[in-house]
């Protein structure tokens, strides 16, 4: 045998070592991960989607590596862990919607929850929709082309119990093939969302009469809070009220006292705040 074959083997030999190590360590995850899903099995909550921890744990990980590998490697290789560790706490299924290009968005959300996540595609957002409104173990995956287009959010902002809360932004991580270009998605579900450090908080303000925009991002500003105002839309009757997004770069939460001072500011004409949500801001 020559020396560069028994360095060959010496090296492959070594591989296998680590391949063993590496199933090694995982077994260990998955287990404490199952002493966490007995521990939190009387606790309620429908979902194992943590979407502000999940984001904190990629930003770390990707922060540490340093090998050869492109980011969108490393990264795959968490999404699936974390997915599917996820769903063995409790299973979650999710609803896409694809009004074009239903390919892209299928592997958008396939490369975000992984392979062992049970998957359907819809073209209406109502479906998607109404899917995650009657069932608590769904997340639904919704276009944010346009604002100026979207108009599911408007059925989020009536607020209540089972009316889903934005959760995450797709996709979290920049693809350099351009393989997602123009496919931005947000997540929605049942859950509460969580800050991750770095985040966006969607909301809408309710109002009786029109707001321009200026004058909205102004009322903002005196409210302490940085946000401003991507869209507006009309009463569709009459009596009606007037529906304003906003977005702010921050997470705010719904018990924020910049909340009440902003009903304050803006004056007779306040109704309501209603937070959709919050996603971690995707990495590039």
């Amino acid at each position: 045998m020559t020396t560069t074959n028994t360095k060959l083997d010496a090296l492959r030999a070594e591989i296998d070592r680590l391949d063993a190590e590496l199933l090694s360590v995982l077994e260990k995850r998955v287990a404490i991960v199952e002493d966490i899903a007995a521990a939190k099995k009387d606790d309620g909550k429908a979902l194992a989607f943590r979407p502000g921890r999940e984001a904190s744990i990629l930003r770390n990980i990707l922060k540490r590596h340093s090998s050869k590998l492109p980011d969108t490697v490393i990264a795959a290789i968490w999404r699936e862990l974390i997915s599917a560790v996820g769903g063995m706490q409790r299973p979650y299924t999710v609803s896409i919607t694809a009004p074009d290009k239903s390919v892209g968005y299928w592997d958008l959300a396939r490369f975000h929850f992984g392979s062992a996540t049970p998957m359907k595609l819809h073209q209406l957002p109502t479906v998607v929709l109404r899917e995650v409104s009657e069932n608590p173990a769904t997340l639904g995956v919704l276009p944010w082309l346009s604002r100026e287009r979207d108009t599911w959010w408007e059925h989020l902002a009536q607020g209540g119990d089972n009316i889903p809360k934005i959760l995450a932004a797709l996709p979290f991580l920049d693809n350099p093939s351009g393989e997602f270009e123009d496919l931005n998605s947000l997540v929605i579900g049942q859950a509460e969302p969580e800050p991750s450090g770095d985040d966006v908080t969607l909301m809408v303000v309710v109002t009786r009469n029109e707001l321009s925009r200026a004058r909205l991002n102004e009322q903002l500003g005196k409210a302490g809070l940085k946000g401003f105002c991507s869209d507006s839309r009309s009463p569709h009757a009459e009596d009606s009220d007037w529906l304003h997004l906003i977005e702010m770069p921050e997470f705010v939460a719904k018990t924020d006292p910049r909340l009440v001072e902003l009903g304050k500011v803006v004056g007779d004409g306040f109704i309501k705040i209603v937070i959709l949500g919050a996603y971690a801001v995707p990495m590039s």
